[in-house]
């Protein structure tokens, strides 16, 4: 079983059963499951306000197998998940996209984990599951990478340039102090990269406004 101060999570052969300790965190991961979305594992049942049980997906976290990363087809599955619940331009955000969240299984990619997820603006979605790559790619796979991910996410669903700013600064703050309180640290070379890759992750508006 493992534990994290949100819920405890019980792994079965063909399930996966998530208890919580908060009501708030069950009914964001509830919400979510219950749009039956095909990127989200199956909703199987549910107990207010305790437990979960969901499909399990048995995928690895997508980076883990850079040999498979596709960044138009993970464009085009987060399009597809955002658009499923647009609104006023807003839509369902996932905010906790780190690559343990995203698995890849049997050529597609899959989001679990919504205890954080709230309806926002897309711009904060991505920008924060950029942040990821822009900390760990070289600058030239990073650019390609990013360029080709957003031109499938353009072609679905459109982002402001001024939106992408504000998200994109908020989301290095909390990006960094997430890191800094797991304890996960960088050597000089890489704090230079993950630099350069941020600094042109500010400087795409031409891109965004095409």
């Amino acid at each position: 079983m493992n534990k994290n101060k949100f819920s405890s999570i019980i792994v079965l052969p063909d399930c996966v059963i998530k208890y919580f300790s908060s009501y708030k965190h069950f009914q964001a991961e509830l919400f979510a499951y219950q749009l039956n979305l095909p990127m989200l594992p199956k909703l199987l049942d549910y107990a207010e306000p305790y437990w979960i049980k969901m499909e399990k997906i048995t995928g690895i976290p997508y980076l883990d197998e850079l040999n498979n990363f596709q960044p138009a087809l993970l464009a085009e599955t987060i399009a597809n998940f955002h658009w499923a619940t647009l609104q006023n331009d807003k839509c369902l955000c996932h905010k906790d996209n780190a690559p343990k969240n995203i698995l890849f299984c049997q050529g597609k990619y899959y989001f679990i984990d919504f205890n954080e997820s709230e309806f926002a603006y897309p711009e904060k979605d991505i920008t924060h599951l950029l942040l990821f790559w822009a900390a760990d790619f070289p600058c030239e796979f990073f650019r390609s990478s990013v360029t080709l991910f957003l031109n499938t996410y353009l072609s679905i669903l459109q982002l402001n340039s001024e939106r992408w700013m504000t998200s994109l600064q908020e989301n290095i703050c909390l990006f960094d102090n997430r890191r800094k309180n797991f304890g996960k640290h960088s050597g000089k070379q890489l704090i230079a990269i993950q630099s350069a890759n941020r600094k042109w992750l500010a400087e795409l508006e031409e891109l965004i406004n095409s």
